[in-house]
């Protein structure tokens, strides 16, 4: 039996499939900005506002060793326990650094996979700047004041595929609160649609045979 194929991307639905391969952070609620794009600089006053600001850093990285400070989860900053990475990642952003008489945001950001490491302290966040911060951005790399280890104590919380967060910054001594989160890598849109397209042409294959 002679079987002819000539199917549409829209027909196989391959459309939907790539969509929901990208940008891996879902949703935010709160005292939370999610930019679509990276900003220019997360440095001392150049992000400042009312809100936390989170973004998508780098996606499909991989890694052989990333030290995170904290790898369980679910669990909270005041208990951690730290450890190191290995595999394919995404990496995402979240800076807070009030305007003056802002000293804190609270909100939540959630992601299109779990998370699966936080780095929060400025010496590893230093660390992971290059391989994990996002192209073009350009971050505090070696400044003291940033992390979660703020004059007014910042905490966050994670579970599953959500951090939620309570940031405190105090813009007069230069304080940014900065927490990078890596979760579970989200597959590349063309991984993603190629594994659609196949199964979708073999079960049109089945029903014509």
């Amino acid at each position: 039996m002679k079987l002819t194929t000539k199917l549409s991307l829209a027909a196989l639905g391959l459309t939907a499939l790539v969509s929901s391969a990208n940008g891996a952070i879902t949703g935010v609620t709160g005292q939370t900005t999610w930019l679509g794009s990276p900003p220019v600089s997360c440095v001392p006053l150049a992000l400042t506002g009312f809100n936390a600001y989170a973004w998508d850093e780098q996606q499909n990285i991989t890694l052989a060793t990333l030290a995170v400070d904290m790898t369980n989860n679910p669990g909270t900053s005041a208990f951690t326990i730290p450890g190191l990475l290995g595999g394919t990642f995404d990496s995402h952003f979240i800076h807070f650094e009030g305007i003056p008489g802002v000293i804190s945001a609270q909100g939540t950001v959630t992601f299109a996979t779990k998370i699966v490491g936080v780095i929060f302290k400025n010496v590893t966040l230093d660390a992971s700047d290059v391989t994990c911060g996002s192209f073009g951005t350009v971050y505090p790399t070696t400044y003291p004041f940033r992390g979660t280890n703020t004059t007014i104590p910042s905490f966050f919380s994670i579970n599953a595929n959500t951090i939620t967060f309570n940031l405190a910054a105090l813009s007069a001594i230069g304080e940014v609160a900065q927490i990078r989160v890596i979760t579970d890598a989200v597959p590349a849109p063309g991984a993603c649609g190629l594994l659609g397209m196949s199964g979708l042409v073999a079960a049109r294959r089945r029903r014509s045979l």
